[in-house]
């Protein structure tokens, strides 16, 4: 029987943080408590000094693992994950093909399994012809359906007349739907008005991709779910005001649900006009004043999930819009910072440390059905765990960088706090910044059944 013992740690949940021991054995933590004994033959890790919280569960990762793996792959991709403090992937449908049946969604499960470093769920897609199919995803174990009101990536752009459809038919089996949400027709109309005039500076996917579309789509998305009462997460929310409207609506009895992800609070329009196409992801960069705003809203535990969207590029793609920012892809690599982010803002006093816990790993975990198994430092749930240090100070750069794309956003940036351990069921995989396990120790993790 494996047992490990971790002593001395500071052990955090949402609701406190206590200096306690654990003991994991077989992968599952057995007990929590003060002064816990192990037999001889334990392995004894000292969190003195750290806290220990439980693993992130990344509710929005692109892999694009099978298909564009130049970008990324399921093992780089899931290895950056175990460098970062994530222990569960939760992986977009848009990869080749794109899962839009419980046919293709067997067969990416299988084709994953063996490819990861940590554990894994899937999405499933929405289009315009697949209401009919949603059913036999959920029950094949996808833990939600991800769908556009605009159009992106490919991606059909889905209107409310399609949204209510598609959201009446989830309501009958309680599934959870996550949406993309900016107006499609204001993002047309700014787009024709930007390229009318010539314009190919970085500033312009500001204005492109405008608040105005953001808050458009999210308030309708609201007033749909009201109508319906389907299940909705709000994905990669970057103003504050809106993660208002949806705290609002749910203590109202909608079920609704806020997502945002680390660069809202980190990067600013500045950076945009800096860094271009380095900094292009949609919703865009805002000014310092809505990232301002969405450490408040993080703070008072408004916001429901810190997810990181990770969706990374070659840099010779990136670099294509140095000139002419409409030739740069949407998306950035975000999984190895997320957390890191958010420490540094624990160590500034943004925030306490027991909303990363709630952001990273127990919300997550409730909304997409993992709550039986992840997201708790609690006797019987999987020993998926992370060892904290907030006293490290690092500069963040590109050569460190574990992810396919071999670069982050951040390069050049000071910030404290780091992720010293990663468990996975018990199991090291990562330490002290170097990845100790390789592909096929993760496995697919199905949603609850019957609720998520």
């Amino acid at each position: 029987m494996s047992t490990t013992l971790i002593k001395n740690g500071v052990l955090v949940s949402s609701a406190a943080a206590v200096a306690a021991d654990m003991l994991i054995q077989n992968g599952r933590i057995v007990a929590v408590g003060e002064d816990l004994a192990s037999g001889s033959d334990a392995r004894v890790i000292d969190a003195a000094g750290r806290y220990v919280l439980p693993g992130a569960v990344d509710g929005h990762v692109h892999m694009m693992d099978p298909g564009h793996t130049e970008r990324e792959d399921f093992i780089t991709g899931t290895m950056a994950a175990a460098r970062g403090g994530v222990t569960t992937v939760i992986e977009h449908h848009r990869t080749e093909p794109q899962v839009f049946d419980a046919a293709l969604f067997e067969e990416k499960k299988q084709y994953l399994g063996g490819r990861s470093c940590v554990d894994f769920a899937l999405m499933g897609g929405l289009n315009l012809s697949n209401v009919s199919r949603l059913k036999g995803m959920w029950d094949a174990g996808a833990v939600c359906f991800k769908g556009f009101t605009c159009y992106l990536h490919g991606a059909e752009a889905l209107l409310s007349g399609d949204l209510i459809e598609i959201m009446a038919e989830v309501k009958k089996f309680n599934g959870l739907v996550q949406l993309h949400c900016e107006d499609d027709s204001v993002l047309k109309k700014n787009e024709a008005r930007l390229k009318a005039a010539g314009r190919k500076d970085p500033e312009s996917v500001a204005e492109f991709r405008s608040m105005e579309a953001e808050r458009l789509a999210v308030l309708n998305v609201i007033e749909l779910v009201k109508m319906t009462a389907a299940r909705v997460v709000v994905a990669h929310i970057s103003l504050p005001d809106l993660v208002r409207s949806i705290a609002e609506a749910r203590q109202n009895g909608a079920p609704i649900y806020s997502e945002s992800c680390g660069q809202y609070f980190f990067l600013t329009l500045d950076d945009l006009k800096q860094n271009g196409p380095f900094n292009k992801f949609t919703p865009p960069p805002r000014d310092k004043s809505h990232v301002d705003g969405m450490w408040a809203v993080l703070a008072g535990d408004l916001l429901d999930m810190v997810n990181t969207d990770h969706c990374p590029f070659p840099e010779k793609e990136k670099e294509a819009g140095r000139e002419d920012i409409w030739k740069a892809p949407f998306g950035i690599p975000g999984i190895e910072t997320t957390t890191r982010i958010l420490l540094d803002g624990v160590a500034g006093g943004r925030m306490d440390i027991r909303q990363i816990a709630r952001v990273r790993s127990e919300n997550p975990a409730r909304i997409y059905g993992l709550s039986d198994r992840k997201g708790f430092l609690l006797p019987g749930y999987d020993a998926d765990i992370v060892i904290l240090d907030l006293e490290t100070e690092a500069v963040l750069k590109n050569e460190d960088v574990v992810s396919k794309c071999k670069w982050t956003p951040l390069a050049g940036r000071r910030i404290r706090g780091d992720v010293v351990m990663t468990m996975v069921r018990g199991k090291v995989v990562m330490q002290g910044g170097k990845i100790t396990a390789r592909e096929g120790w993760g496995n697919f993790v199905p949603r609850m059944e019957g609720r998520a």
